[in-house]
């Protein structure tokens, strides 16, 4: 899975004689999103700060910083993640792009047990430094003049022994004019479904 994933990312770069600029699909931007995750027992939520930097009409980085929590009667779990990456964009329509990303990943989630607390042995507390990356390609298209859906494949992996999770990853912005929009987003990977909304300001 991970080969073929890796070898469709690579696919793109033959066509980056392709500019994508005229499809009016935009890769500089700031967004801050709510984010909600359900699964695997826990159902923590927080924020998101990401952006995008267009180096060219093909070529963008990005970069990310979340904050996300679950408290309960019982637990309390928290995490601290961030993300650097590249991508490739280029024009298989007049209002599509094919995009092809790869990022490397820091996630630092802890969990902490609130029961027995007068007795608190180090077991009531653990926690695990997450270092691994992602690869994702798909198509990212503007359904109208004011609003631009993505639809991705990828896959994820990290150290620890993590078990590597293919996911799915769909967006949509709505512009409202040239700068500000309204994000929503949901991912779908191991078990474990991530929505995100807020705003964006593109430039």
């Amino acid at each position: 899975m991970k080969k073929t994933l890796f070898a469709l990312a690579l696919a793109a770069a033959p066509f980056l004689a392709n500019a994508s600029e005229a499809n009016g699909i935009g890769y500089t931007y700031a967004q801050l999103d709510y984010l909600y995750q359900d699964g695997n027992g826990i159902y923590p939520n927080g924020g998101v700060l990401s952006g995008s930097f267009a180096f060219n009409d093909n070529v963008f980085g990005t970069a990310s910083y979340g904050e996300n929590s679950d408290s309960r009667w019982y637990t309390r779990y928290k995490s601290e993640n961030w993300s650097l990456g590249v991508g490739v964009n280029t024009a298989i329509g007049s209002r599509a792009d094919w995009v092809s990303q790869i990022a490397y990943v820091d996630n630092d989630a802890s969990v902490r047990e609130h029961y027995s607390s007068w007795n608190c042995a180090p077991r009531c507390k653990s926690g695990v430094n997450l270092k691994g990356g992602k690869i994702s390609t798909g198509v990212m298209g503007r359904i109208t003049d004011q609003l631009t859906a993505n639809a991705y494949l990828g896959y994820e992996d990290y150290d620890h022994g993590h078990e590597g999770n293919a996911f799915a990853e769909f967006g949509a912005v709505y512009s409202f004019n040239p700068t500000w929009g309204l994000h929503g987003g949901l991912n779908l990977a191991g078990g474990t479904d991530t929505y995100t909304v807020g705003v964006r300001a593109s430039f």
